[in-house]
């Protein structure tokens, strides 16, 4: 078999009759379906034709053994027919390869049936097939393995049951998953484990309902980077004979899988591109030659869009699939007639007159028309032809290309509606607030009038969707538009601005003095009880900022900037109030920004950097581990507190990148110390709420940079807050318990000032809790201060925890927690943030300090 060439397109002369199919397993639709698909283990295949009359009928694939019922056994022992595929998807021998490629995303599947002239099975093609066969795309060799890896990756632990998997597989659509959650003593490589739909299979045949996805996990999985080139990938994928590369980032954190469907995908664009450029350079003769060669075979089949060939003397002699199912006419309903038959009446003989003049003239026509369908249903299409020349430069063949275009022009008023109107609440939306605002700003402008723009948000309204549900949501949303139209006042524009957020223009109101009574009152009518559907009350509240033309703005845009950011004033100072746009809150704003730009860099420009602060035996007050605090020095000296920049780094998206940073950071010097003999410390790392809900699991993470640093997993502590609970405690205790099953500590920081009680601690899996300064502090005001911390450290004692004591400033605090039991100290008096070198004089000596 001859290479293609560039002339040939993509794959040209390749059909799908080429390839080799390997052994084509059939079977009569009677056979037990456990037989069935131990014929596909025992002969290495994906997929098993069940045939009658030698027409195939049905298929049983890998994926389809993912949907079979919990009681597998009894599948097993059913006919095949019971649980077979059918209709089995088709496609002619004779079809291309990038047809079969095309029909496969179609149809959304990984085999086809390849028939003969009489509908007889000649084969079977899988994706497999197409990967192995195929010339090399420049789309693989142009793409990196990021840009096509599948996020949604599935991670299940091991100790999960093989049926389970199963039946999650299936629910979520996935053909692999990944494993995790192996012992800390195993290598680096045996810590992750892949499943696919083959090992599923051949799970069931051997009928062991006892076993854990670990158990039958192929490992080690072949990782690659996410930088590394498609076209490399589809090598190695073709050299160790798999189907699924696991793919990594530059941490050596597990981020997607890559299959043989993703290198399909890109595959059919480069195809559909070449296509593309091929229908475009028609002034050119090989283009021309080459369009004459690949019109029947390749666009006619495979071709999104109608095709319809025509003789020179306008007989149609060929149509494609896409033609049958816009106009519905059969291809032998049409071959030999002429294309009038399509036509609507709605354009005269002038206007068919023009076009074919266009065609003779330059050998192409493109427009609108409208024709009519086989049912007569009259409909809107954007049609091209081409003239298609000989070598002698005359006419042989006519090409039309056309799309129907009738939903288009049903959704056209829709499109026009919704591209102004917010669809919940009937209001304007931001795009028509604009330009309204636009309109009367020139009004205004012409008249010397003033002009009073208000911004409101609901406060915490996230909490509506997340306790109620979206539909109690939506009627809020909808009865605060009333609320907010009915206080305004007619003359009033108010408009949904955003999903919680709506905007008003008050061309009466001449005042700041009314501006701002009226808002107030707005606020008032919000506060109002809303009746949900269950008939229970919910209470809301707003902030609103207030901006005025000419006084604050003399355009749309900057007048809707300001009373955002007077009504952002409003919500810092603590919602449920109103406020006045001000120059300085541009100002502040903009100094804002520039500090949010200059933290995106921090990290690459080695401004932030990690302080410890020692904890210490009570009794003993020997040191016993640090924790890791992060600090920022900007290049020219000016430090950044952390209640400034740790804030910035949530708002922006960046707490994961800084929060593994900071892990890493001290995980490595965890490493240094040990090389200096300080075997027995023990480092803390704060964690934010948005790491155990970024793309990649949180607990993958923290398995990835330990196995990276070589660091005990015992010598780790993640210190979370209680507020991290207040999102979902259930799904929270599952994330933390993924943590603490790697080994690793966690303790629960700030403990005391949340919602702490003991129903939800005896569940929480957690090592220590930290009694918060504030109960610290009380220690110096007697009993009554004395009695919250001291209650805190015997719940501690009572659940087998640790009790840490942090914002320890004096020896009477000492003295109090030592004789009352508390385990660990920290704090200013023993020791303020330090430097590594510091800890290690620190722990070098551990001597008892002199207190």
């Amino acid at each position: 078999m001859r290479r293609p060439t560039p002339d040939d397109g993509p794959n040209s002369g390749l059909t799908v009759g080429t390839l080799s199919p390997g052994k084509v397993l059939t079977c009569p639709p009677d056979l037990p379906l456990g037989q069935a698909i131990t014929h596909m283990r025992d002969n290495n295949c994906s997929s098993i034709v069940v045939v009658r009359s030698n027409k195939p009928i049905g298929i049983i694939t890998e994926k389809d053994v993912l949907s079979l019922p919990a009681d597998s056994q009894s599948a097993l022992a059913a006919p095949i027919e019971n649980h077979m595929s059918h209709p089995v998807h088709t496609i002619s021998v004779h079809a291309s390869q990038q047809a079969a490629i095309v029909r496969m995303r179609d149809l959304n599947v990984r085999h086809l049936a390849t028939i003969d002239e009489q509908d007889h099975l000649a084969g079977i093609i899988s994706q497999t097939d197409l990967i192995r066969q195929v010339a090399v795309s420049k789309a693989l060799s142009a793409n990196d393995v990021e840009t096509a890896i599948r996020r949604s990756t599935l991670f299940v632990d091991a100790r999960l049951s093989v049926k389970d998997l199963r039946l999650k597989m299936h629910a979520e659509k996935c053909d692999n998953a990944i494993i995790t959650g192996y012992s800390a003593d195993l290598p680096a490589a045996e810590q992750t484990g892949i499943i696919t739909e083959r090992d599923i299979l051949r799970h069931l045949i051997d009928g062991d309902e006892d076993q854990f996805a670990g158990d039958i996990a192929t490992r080690p999985v072949t990782m690659v980077t996410h930088t590394i080139n498609l076209n490399d990938a589809r090598s190695i994928m073709m050299r160790d004979h798999i189907r699924h590369l696991v793919v990594h980032n530059r941490h050596k954190e597990v981020i997607g899988v890559l299959s043989f469907a993703d290198l399909l995908y890109f595959i059919e664009q480069d195809y559909f591109a070449q296509l593309r450029n091929l229908s475009e350079d028609k002034n050119s003769d090989a283009a021309k030659a080459r369009w004459s060669l690949l019109l029947a075979r390749k666009l006619i089949e495979t071709s999104p869009d109608c095709v319809m060939v025509c003789n020179a003397h306008g007989d149609i002699e060929a149509v494609n699939p896409a033609f049958t199912r816009v106009t519905g006419y059969q291809a032998e309903e049409v071959i030999g007639k002429n294309p009038r038959i399509l036509q609507s009446g709605r354009q005269d003989k002038a206007f068919y007159e023009t076009l074919w003049t266009e065609v003779l003239r330059t050998g192409t026509w493109e427009g609108e028309i409208w024709n009519r369908r086989k049912s007569g249903e009259i409909y809107p299409e954007w049609l091209s032809i081409m003239a298609i020349r000989n070598s002698e430069g005359i006419t042989s063949h006519y090409a039309a290309i056309f799309t129907d275009i009738g939903g288009r022009e049903k959704n056209r008023e829709n499109i026009r509606r919704l591209a102004h109107t917010d669809e919940l609440t009937g209001m304007p939306n931001r795009r028509r607030f604009s330009e309204l605002l636009s309109h009367h700003i020139g009004r205004s402008r012409h008249q010397g009038m003033r002009l009073t723009v208000i911004m409101l948000d609901l406060d915490n309204f996230q909490r509506v969707n997340s306790a109620l549900s979206h539909n109690d949501g939506d009627d809020v949303l909808i009865e605060v538009a009333r609320r907010i139209s009915r206080q305004l006042g007619q003359d009033a524009v108010v408009a949904r601005v955003g999903a919680d957020e709506y905007a008003a223009i008050l061309p009466d109101v001449q005042s700041d003095h009314e501006a701002r009574t009226l808002s107030e009152r707005l606020l008032d009518r919000l506060r109002e009880p809303h009746l949900t559907r269950n008939g229970t009350d919910l209470y809301l509240s707003a902030s609103i900022g207030i901006a005025c033309f000419p006084d604050d703005a003399h355009d749309t845009s900057t007048l809707l900037r300001n009373a955002e950011l007077a009504m952002m004033e409003a919500k810092d100072q603590g919602r449920n109030r109103v406020s006045r746009y001000r120059q300085a809150l541009l100002t502040r704003k903009g100094e804002d920004l520039a500090l949010e730009t200059a933290f995106r860099h921090a990290l690459d420009n080695q401004e932030l950097h990690l302080a410890y602060q020692p904890q210490f035996d009570a009794r003993t007050q020997e040191l016993c581990g640090v924790e890791a605090l992060a600090r920022w020095t900007r290049s020219d000296g000016t430090i950044i507190p952390p209640s400034t920049f740790i804030p910035i780094a949530e708002n922006i998206g960046a707490i994961g990148e800084l929060g593994r940073w900071v892990m890493r950071t001290a995980c490595r010097q965890l490493v240094n110390w040990r090389t200096q003999g300080l075997l027995n410390l023990r480092v803390a790392v704060n964690v934010s709420v948005q790491q155990f809900y970024g793309t990649v699991d949180f607990a993958e993470q923290v398995r990835a940079i330990l196995l990276d640093k070589g660091v005990a997993a015992d010598r780790l502590e993640i210190e979370v807050t209680e507020s991290l609970f207040m999102r979902n405690i259930d799904d929270m205790r599952v994330k933390l318990q993924r943590v603490r099953d790697l080994g690793v500590n966690i303790s629960l920081d700030d403990f005391g000032t949340g919602f702490s009680n003991l129903s939800y601690l005896r569940t929480l899996p957690f090592d220590s809790l930290k009694l918060d300064r504030s109960f610290v502090i009380d220690i110096d005001n007697g009993k009554d201060g004395q009695a919250l911390a001291l209650s805190i450290i015997k719940m501690a004692q009572n659940l087998g925890k640790t009790c840490v004591a942090e914002g320890v400033e004096n020896h009477h605090q000492l003295a109090f927690l030592r004789n009352a039991g508390c385990d660990l100290i920290q704090g200013y008096l023993l020791g303020k943030p330090m430097s590594a070198d510091d800890i290690s004089a620190i722990a070098k000596n551990q001597h008892p300090l002199a207190i």
